[in-house]
């Protein structure tokens, strides 16, 4: 029953109304919390909803996406964790410092990009993929 009400979904492009919904709940950042800024959101969608999103995922969003595109990221990639960065760039440095006296890193954090993406260049690269159209416009 829910492969068929899945199935009928993504055919039709279309979402289900109250997939778009989260329960939002303000977890403390710190023990003690003083301002809004010491919570972390956290979005609490349906189940469907999630499994949903890893079907368009596996099924048509990773096979579109050129692996050369993504070969350095870590959050993009079915087996990509923290760990895995960690690891990656644990061996880096390891390497270069068999001929190097020291090692510089740069790192950046991330964390609020996605509160910034543009959204029309997001659907503008998101349509260059090859993916049908109902899936397509079940993702926007």
């Amino acid at each position: 029953m829910v492969a068929m009400l899945l199935n009928i979904l993504f055919e039709s492009g279309q979402v289900y109304v109250n997939w778009n919904l989260a329960l939002v709940t303000p977890v403390p950042k710190v023990a003690t919390p003083t301002s809004f800024g010491d919570f972390r959101p956290i979005s609490v969608t349906p189940i469907l909803s999630h499994i949903a999103e890893n079907i368009v995922f596996k099924r048509w969003f990773n096979p579109a996406i050129p692996s050369d595109t993504i070969k350095d990221q870590f959050a993009f990639q079915p087996t990509g964790s923290t760990k895995c960065a960690l690891i990656n760039l644990l061996h880096h440095a390891s390497r270069m410092l068999e001929t190097n006296s020291y090692v510089r890193c740069l790192t950046f954090d991330f964390s609020k990009a996605v509160d910034t993406v543009n959204h029309n260049i997001l659907l503008h690269k998101l349509s260059a993929l090859d993916l049908p159209d109902t899936v397509h416009d079940w993702i926007v």
